[in-house]
């Protein structure tokens, strides 16, 4: 029981305060403007002065040199074409990629329009300036060179040495 009554009287003062209550919590916190006013870890313990927030200067405007677009030629060369009954269409290599790409009359590329599919030409149009791309004409064959399975092509010397005077024999018999 003397323990019962210890912890009554030694809880008595904590039951008291809390029925008062915490003299803090009757404070606001707006009340409290001496540590806004006066900063505890500055120096002078004064506030700092409002930061002045000034715009940036504008930057000088830039002058533009205008150049005239100097378009070149079309960067295609014809392949080749097809032309049938209503139906045309043309392949086209790129210069710089070598992609080869098939168009028809009408169609797009690189900004190039498509015109007239012929045998051996192709009409192209950009911006109002007409480009005409056509086949490279056939290279001769240089008088004397040998194209491989022709049998028009002149006959090399036969092969010589033990094994071609055997095969020769072979055949004569």
């Amino acid at each position: 029981m003397k323990r019962a009554l210890l912890i009554v009287l030694a809880l008595a003062p904590v039951a008291a305060l809390a029925a008062e209550g915490n003299p803090l919590d009757a404070l606001k916190l707006e009340d409290l403007s001496a540590t806004r006013d006066r900063p505890l870890f500055t120096p002078s313990r004064r506030p700092p002065p409002p930061a002045r927030v000034e715009a940036p200067p504008a930057p000088e405007p830039v002058a533009v040199e205008e150049k005239a677009v100097v378009m070149g030629p079309p960067p295609f060369d014809l392949v080749g074409s097809v032309v049938g009954e209503g139906n045309a269409f043309a392949l086209l290599r790129n210069k710089s990629t070598n992609a080869v790409i098939r168009v028809r009359s009408g169609d797009a590329a690189e900004g190039w329009r498509v015109g007239a599919i012929g045998l051996r030409t192709i009409a192209l149009a950009r911006e109002g300036r007409r480009e005409t791309l056509a086949l490279a004409a056939p290279q001769p064959v240089a008088a004397g060179a040998e194209i491989a399975g022709d049998p028009a092509a002149p006959e090399t010397s036969p092969p010589s040495g033990p094994k071609a005077e055997a095969a020769k024999l072979r055949r004569e018999r």
